[in-house]
């Protein structure tokens, strides 16, 4: 039996239910540790953060909407200091233990929320994204991870990092218990579009590892049985895109943190630090050129999609990273699945990772939607999922495999 020790991802264990009924009861789940729960102080992945904060005053409220809706509320978990990294690992608190690949680390930084789900400690569990927090841990450790549109749920009670980029996001093991936690939470679309054709980014594509073209090879030809194409950005695109999302994140961090840092002159671990001490140097100017750039692409980053495809590409460009990886070798994969995350963080698009399994491996195939689309692309990819074997026995029962392509042309 699965303790809560087990993986290093509970931080403090928790008992909360306030509602007997609802769409989400007898579900458990647990929250980042930048989230706020009633009289619990958030330590935001820092211990000096703890003792220099009050306990909460509330719940966030994402917490007070699960729990009305009957979830049940057993902790809290560890995440990247500052959610400042994506790789999982956390100088003052150690890594969680990816369960699916025991000897590589499980992607932050909502590195715990993502373990908690894949060890079947919790049913669901809450994260946070900016860059990737939700969709790399997601990937890594083998479990469903919905990034939604950006500002499609209320932030209230969640520590800011970059409020231009910042969203709730969430782990489930399976596809229907995404799509209920959506229900839940999420407004219903702003765009009646009917996804039904594979746009395939050929940038993410070339760049993705040979594990991953291996392991997604026939979901991949699957999704190649009905409409598709090939798109393309251009390299200059994703270039522009990162210095732009470095500078915009890393302003807007800076700005939110630096009067805490600089009062308290808190310890870092290696790349939070080095990142911080760029974020302090980005220019307003610097800010407003990634604010112009976004502006000035918004209509190509539309055109991708036409009138019904959905954007298909890795979450990460492979297997998560072995524990023992030098640090520069994980700095520099930070960096390159940034080139994987930019197009929805940067328009505020909605982005789901399917798990791919094989072998024990993990990987994480993803789908980015329109904005405000965010009910019709979880529609979409569990279509994806029944065509593939990605369901539970009790799942595949009740949606059996057919034989027509994934995607298919409505009447009329």
């Amino acid at each position: 039996m699965v303790t809560f020790d087990d993986y290093n991802a509970i931080t403090i264990k928790l008992d909360i239910q306030t509602a007997a009924a609802g769409p989400l009861k007898n579900m458990t789940f647990a929250v980042k540790e930048n989230i706020d729960v009633y009289e619990i102080v958030s330590t935001n992945g820092h211990p000096l953060w703890a003792q220099t904060h009050q306990k909460a005053l509330a719940h966030a409220e994402v917490v007070d909407r699960l729990l009305q809706a009957g979830a049940h509320l057993i902790g809290k978990t560890h995440m990247d200091e500052m959610a400042y990294s994506l790789l999982g690992a956390n100088a003052h608190f150690g890594a969680p233990i990816n369960p699916t690949l025991p000897d590589r680390l499980p992607g932050g930084s909502s590195s715990g929320s993502a373990v908690t789900v894949a060890a079947g400690i919790t049913d669901f569990a809450v994260g946070t994204d900016t860059g990737g927090s939700c969709r790399a841990p997601a990937s890594f450790c083998g479990v469903f991870g919905l990034r939604p549109s950006h500002q499609s749920i209320n932030m209230r009670g969640v520590i800011p990092m970059s409020r231009s980029l910042d969203v709730i996001g969430w782990f489930t093991r399976d596809i229907d218990h995404l799509i209920t936690i959506a229900k839940v939470l999420l407004p219903e679309d702003k765009t009646q579009v009917r996804y039904e054709e594979a746009v395939f980014l050929s940038e993410s594509l070339e760049d993705a590892d040979p594990e991953f073209k291996e392991m997604a090879q026939s979901a991949l030809m699957r999704l190649k049985c009905g409409p598709w194409r090939m798109a393309s950005l251009g390299e200059d695109f994703f270039a522009q895109a990162l210095m732009h999302f470095r500078n915009l994140q890393g302003y807007e961090v800076w700005s939110e943190h630096q009067s805490w840092i600089l009062t308290h002159q808190p310890n870092f671990g290696p790349g939070v630090s080095e990142r911080l001490k760029i974020a302090a140097t980005v220019t307003k100017a610097e800010k407003l050129a990634a604010e112009q750039f976004i502006a000035t692409y918004r209509s190509a980053i539309d055109a991708l999609f036409g009138d019904a495809g959905a954007i298909i590409m890795p979450t990460t460009p492979g297997l998560a990273p072995k524990i023992d990886e030098s640090l520069e070798a994980l700095d520099r994969l930070r960096y390159a699945m940034l080139k994987f995350f930019l197009i929805a963080s940067l328009f505020g698009l909605p982005q789901i990772s399917i798990p791919i399994k094989k072998r024990q491996c993990a990987i994480g195939l993803s789908f980015i939607g329109q904005r405000g689309s965010d009910h019709q692309l979880l529609s979409f990819a569990k279509n994806f999922c029944a065509q593939n074997n990605i369901l539970s026995k009790e799942q595949q029962s009740s949606h059996p495999q057919i034989e027509r392509p994934f995607f298919h042309k409505s009447p009329g």
